[in-house]
C-alpha cells in the first residue's frame, strides 16, 4: 500500500506541478511567453528594424493567422484542405467589392467578410463533408482554382478580372485610423492574440474534443454521441471565417487584391505551415508561419535556389522530426482538475470522494430529435428487435431476427463465428440500416436514426475490435462519454462562460469516476495506445458506462483478457448490474456466459436458433451442432 501511495504521489505531483522539477519547466514556460510577447511587441521599436522588416513580421503574422485558420481544419480534425486561400479570397473581394460598391468602413467589413467566408465554406463542404482522404484533398483543390478562375472573369463586373481592385481603404476606428506599416503589424498581431485565446479556449472544450476524436476515429466518435458532419462543417466554417479576416486585413493594408494573390501554391505554403509546426499545435503554426516568410527572405540572394532550399528543408524536417517543429502536447489532469484537495489514502479512496454519477437513463436527454413512444412493448422489456434483416448485396447477414432484452438483466447473444452477432449490434446502434424490421427501444422506433442520436437516447456500447482514440489521454477518451448530453456549444466555449466551465467540470468529474472504477485512474495522462490489450479493453469499457446508458452492449469484453483478467470483469459486470444497468453482450467465453447471463440467444447463418436460460441452452442439441457440426451418417 505505501508503494502504492508513493507512486500515486509522484504521478499526481507531476500532473499538477507541485514536484519541483515540474515547477522549473513551467516557469520556463511562463518566462518564453512573456519574452516572446515583449519581443513581438518591441520588435518595431528596436533601432535597427525598418519599415522594410516591420513589412515581413505583418506577412508573418498574415500567414500565422492563416495557418491557425487551416489548423482547425487539418490540425484538430485531420481534414485535408488543399483549397484554404479560397476563403481568405473570398474575404479579401467581400471587403473590396462592398468598399466601393456600398462604401462600408472597413472596420464593419471585419466580421462581414469573416461570415461571408464562414458560409461560403458551408456551401461549398455540406455536399462534400462526407469524404475522406485523398477525395476531400482534390475537392478542395478544386474549390480554390473553381475561386480563382471566377474571380479571374470577372462576374458581374464585380471583380475587375485579372486587374483586380484597388484603392481599397485602411481601417478607421474613429479616434484612429491605421496606415503605417508599424500600425499595421500591431494590428494584426492583436488580432492573431483574440483569435488565439479564442482557440485554446475551444481546444480545451467538448468542441475541441470533438474534432481530436474524429480525427483520430470517426466510427467510434459516432458511437460516443458526435455528430461527426456537424463537427467538421464547423471546423471548416471556423477555419474559413478566420481566414476571411485575414483577407479583410491583407486587403486594407496593400490596398490592392487580384486573383493571383490565392493560387493554389499559396494554399499549399499554409498546407506547409500546419505541417511544419505541427498539427494541432497553436505555437506550431506561429514558428511555422515565421519559418515560411522568413527562410526565403534570408536567402533572397540566392533567388534561383530558394525552392530548392526550402523543399531540401522540409524533406529533412519530415524524416528527423515528423511530428514538426513544436508538436502538441495533450494535457494531463491533476486533482486540481476535479477540486480534489489532497491525496487520498489509497487509490480506492477516490471512489468515495468522487461525485456519484447519475443513475442510468436519468441523465436529461439534450435536444435530438427523438420520436415519440408510440411502440407497444411488453412489460420488462428495454429492447426489440422485430424481424431484422440486413443483406449486403446476395449475402443475407442477419434473417428475421427476433430478439428481447429484458431491463435490469443481462443478455447474452452467443454463436459460432460469423453468424452475424456484430453485424445485429451494428444495426441496433446505427451503424447500418436494416433491409427489412426496426428496433425498438424503451417504445420508441430508432431504426432509422443517427448512431450520435442512439446513444443521446441511451444505448452505449462497446466494439469486437477495440476502437478507442490512441492519440489521446486515457481521461480525454473517457471524456467522450458525457458528451451526448452536454449542452454548451461553441461560443459559450470560445468565451469560456460560467456555465460552460460548470458543465466542463461535470464531464470531467463524471469520467474521472468512471476511469477510476474500472481500475485505471492511474493512468488518466497516459496515451490509449500506451495501454496494454487488457486495459484498453477496460478503457472502452469506461468510456460506455460514461454516457449513462439505460442499455450496455458489449461485443465481445472478455476477448484478449487472460484468467484472471476475465474473472475480475465478470465481477465488474455484476457491480454495473447493480448500479442499474441493463447488458446486452455477445461472448464466446461460455463460462462467461454461463456465468453471469440471464438469458442466452442463440444465432447462427444470421438466423436465431435458441434461446432460452443458460444451462438450458447448454445442452441444446441445436446449439451444439452449430458450434461443434453435426455428424454423417
Amino acid at each position: 500500500m505505501a508503494d502504492l501511495t508513493s507512486k500515486l504521489t509522484q504521478r499526481i505531483s507531476k500532473t499538477q506541478g507541485q514536484s519541483p522539477q515540474r515547477k522549473f519547466p513551467r516557469a520556463t514556460g511562463l518566462v518564453l511567453l512573456v519574452a516572446a510577447i515583449a519581443l513581438l511587441g518591441a520588435f518595431p521599436l528596436l533601432p535597427f528594424v525598418n519599415n522594410y522588416l516591420i513589412d515581413v513580421g505583418f506577412i508573418v503574422g498574415i500567414y500565422a493567422l492563416l495557418g491557425l485558420s487551416l489548423n482547425i481544419v487539418l490540425g484538430e480534425v485531420g481534414l485535408f484542405d488543399l483549397g484554404h486561400m479560397a476563403f481568405c479570397a473570398i474575404g479579401a473581394y467581400t471587403t473590396g467589392i462592398l468598399f466601393h460598391q456600398l462604401h462600408l468602413p472597413i472596420v464593419i467589413l471585419l466580421p462581414i467578410s469573416a461570415i461571408v467566408a464562414g458560409g461560403f465554406a458551408y456551401l461549398v463542404t455540406s455536399p462534400v463533408i462526407h469524404l475522406r482522404g485523398d477525395y476531400l484533398c482534390i475537392v478542395t483543390i478544386g474549390i480554390g482554382e473553381i475561386v480563382r478562375l471566377v474571380l479571374q472573369n470577372n462576374p458581374g463586373g464585380l471583380t475587375n478580372g485579372p486587374n483586380g481592385i484597388g484603392n481599397i481603404g485602411n481601417p478607421d476606428f474613429g479616434l484612429f485610423s491605421i496606415q503605417s506599416p508599424t500600425q499595421f503589424y500591431y494590428y494584426i498581431w492583436i488580432v492573431i492574440g483574440l483569435v488565439i485565446i479564442g482557440l485554446i479556449n475551444l481546444q480545451k472544450s467538448r468542441v475541441g474534443r470533438a474534432w481530436n476524436y474524429i480525427r483520430e476515429d470517426e466510427i467510434a466518435a459516432k458511437a460516443n454521441g458526435i455528430d461527426v458532419r456537424a463537427f467538421k462543417l464547423l471546423a471548416f466554417v471556423l477555419g474559413a471565417a478566420i481566414a476571411g479576416i485575414a483577407g479583410n486585413i491583407y486587403a486594407s493594408k496593400y490596398m490592392f487584391i487580384e486573383p493571383n494573390n490565392f493560387s493554389f501554391m499559396e494554399s499549399a505554403l499554409l498546407f506547409c505551415i500546419v505541417l511544419l509546426g505541427g498539427l494541432g499545435s497553436i505555437p506550431g503554426s506561429l514558428l511555422g508561419a515565421a519559418v515560411i516568410v522568413i527562410f526565403p527572405e534570408i536567402f533572397r540572394q540566392f533567388a534561383s535556389y530558394r525552392l530548392l532550399f526550402f523543399g531540401a528543408a522540409l524533406i529533412v524536417m519530415m524524416i528527423f522530426r515528423p511530428g514538426g517543429l513544436w508538436p502538441r502536447r495533450r494535457e494531463g489532469l491533476g486533482f486540481a482538475g476535479l477540486g480534489i484537495r489532497k491525496l487520498p489514502r489509497d487509490e480506492n479512496a477516490l471512489l468515495a470522494e468522487a461525485p456519484v454519477p447519475p443513475r442510468p437513463g436519468t441523465v436529461p436527454l439534450k435536444t435530438y430529435r427523438l420520436p415519440p413512444v408510440t411502440v407497444a412493448m411488453s412489460e420488462g422489456l428495454i429492447l426489440e428487435t422485430k424481424a431484422i434483416t440486413l443483406k449486403f448485396g446476395g449475402l443475407v447477414a442477419v434473417s428475421n431476427f427476433d430478439m428481447s432484452v429484458v431491463t435490469g438483466k443481462i443478455t447474452s447473444l452467443i454463436g459460432p463465428n460469423g453468424a452475424g452477432k456484430t453485424t445485429l449490434f451494428n444495426v441496433i446502434t446505427g451503424i447500418y440500416r436494416p433491409n427489412k424490421g426496426k428496433v425498438v427501444f424503451q417504445g420508441r422506433d430508432i431504426t432509422k436514426l443517427k448512431p450520435h442520436t442512439i446513444i443521446g437516447a441511451g444505448i452505449a456500447r462497446t466494439f469486437q475490435n477495440i476502437r478507442l482514440f490512441p492519440s489521446l489521454t486515457c481521461i480525454e477518451n473517457v471524456m467522450s462519454g458525457p458528451h451526448c448530453h452536454a449542452k454548451e456549444g461553441t461560443w459559450p466555449a470560445v468565451f469560456r462562460t460560467p456555465a460552460q466551465a460548470r458543465e466542463e467540470r461535470k464531464i470531467v468529474e463524471l469520467a474521472s469516476y468512471r476511469l477510476n472504477q474500472v481500475g485505471l485512474w492511474a493512468f488518466r495522462n497516459e496515451l490509449a495506445k500506451n495501454l496494454p490489450y487488457g486495459k484498453q479493453r477496460l478503457l472502452e469499457l469506461a468510456r460506455a458506462l460514461a454516457t449513462s446508458p439505460s442499455l450496455l452492449i458489449l461485443d465481445e469484453p472478455s476477448s484478449g483478457l487472460n484468467d484472471k483478467e476475465t474473472e475480475d470483469l465478470m465481477a465488474m459486470l455484476q457491480v454495473f448490474l447493480g448500479e442499474g444497468f441493463t447488458m446486452l453482450l455477445i461472448e464466446h467465453d461460455m463460462n462467461v456466459v454461463m456465468g453471469i447471463s440471464d438469458w442466452v440467444t442463440v444465432m447462427d447463418m444470421g438466423s436465431k436458433i435458441a434461446e432460452g436460460p443458460p444451462r438450458e441452452i447448454y445442452n441444446n442439441p441445436l446449439v451444439i451442432e452449430a458450434y461443434l457440426g453435426k455428424e454423417e451418417d
